[in-house]
């Protein structure tokens, strides 16, 4: 793995490779930014480009024992930091720090990933706090983190900021159609609702989103507007019944705004569901645009009751209601 396979982080990306060939790599980084845009393939190849036998323009070779040995998460001097449920024990940071004080194994360079910042509580940031003030030379430290807010002050500000920002959804359609072998419409698709995060993506693929959506899609044209029981669960089992509904009011929104947008622009770079286009259009033309801002408002409160835990059947039956009316 390159730096080269990081996708839409190009700025992060050359802070890093610059940081490595003027010899002033930070002793903390702190990668913040949005789940599932590249910050941890980031912190693996940075480690790997700084423990590298032999880099080659800030990039590592990925042939050496120690690439290999990285990317295969055995290198006893690169260590991963993860939450032990809900926090980050502080009996791990302390293990981890007791081995960054060490010399290194086999590397001159000894690596920390800490894979989630926010779950670092009070406790374990303190003990980690230490480390972070008094650096050792040969020592990294990289942070990962969705969010700055959730983190003890302290940790932050002894770290240099790697921003890594959402990605294009043209980088996601790449991703999914590249990496991950998904069909060019349902890529598409997902790259629209996926709002720039790739696990987001991933998880929408692996949940059969799409197929979800053909299957709503296909109601609605036959038998008009709204959501059953058994249409709004999920076409993945693992979705429990309230998200699967949910999801479906997303789904029934997306279509509703697509339909008002036809009234507007009929060209396919605007619309989530492009590749229903031919069933959208016709549909723009039937129904008035005041109509459909209605239908968008009541699929809208409708989600927003289910948050509150108002009883799921009893709110599908009144959106039902009044969608039908616009059948």
């Amino acid at each position: 793995m390159s730096f080269k396979e990081i996708l839409g982080q190009e700025k992060a990306v050359a802070l890093l490779k610059g940081a490595f060939l003027r010899g002033r790599a930070s002793h903390a980084y702190i990668f913040v930014g949005p789940a599932g845009v590249g910050k941890s393939k980031a912190a693996i190849n940075f480690a790997k480009l700084l423990l590298c036998e032999a880099p080659c323009q800030a990039e590592p070779c990925d042939i050496c024992p120690s690439c290999r040995k990285t990317d295969a998460a055995n290198h006893p001097d690169v260590q991963v930091l993860s939450a032990d449920g809900q926090f980050i024990k502080i009996d791990a940071v302390r293990e981890a720090c007791r081995r960054l004080a060490l010399k290194g194994f086999e590397s001159s360079k000894k690596v920390l990933i800490v894979s989630d910042g926010t779950a670092l509580n009070d406790e374990s940031s303190n003990a980690l706090l230490k480390t972070l003030e008094e650096p050792s030379p040969d020592t990294v430290i990289v942070i990962l983190a969705t969010s700055l807010k959730a983190m003890v002050p302290t940790i932050v500000s002894r770290c240099q900021r790697i921003v890594f920002t959402g990605l294009e959804e043209s980088v996601v359609f790449e991703i999914l159609r590249r990496e991950h072998g998904v069909g060019e419409d349902e890529a598409f698709y997902l790259s629209r609702i996926s709002d720039g995060c790739m696990e987001a993506a991933l998880q929408f693929h692996e949940g059969k989103v799409f197929t979800q959506r053909n299957r709503l899609v296909a109601g609605w044209l036959k038998g008009g507007m709204g959501l059953s029981g058994g249409e709004a669960g999920g076409a993945s089992e693992k979705k429990e019944p309230r998200q699967a509904t949910e999801m479906a009011l997303y789904l029934l929104a997306g279509w509703l705004r697509d339909i008002l947008v036809a009234k507007i622009a009929a060209d396919k770079k605007y619309f989530i569901n492009a590749d229903r286009i031919d069933d959208i259009i016709p549909l723009s033309r039937k129904l008035d645009a005041e109509v459909l801002e209605g239908a968008l408002k009541l699929v809208a409160q409708t989600a927003a009751d289910l948050r509150a835990n108002v009883n799921a059947r009893l709110a599908l039956a009144r959106l039902n209601s009044e969608l039908q009316k616009i059948a």
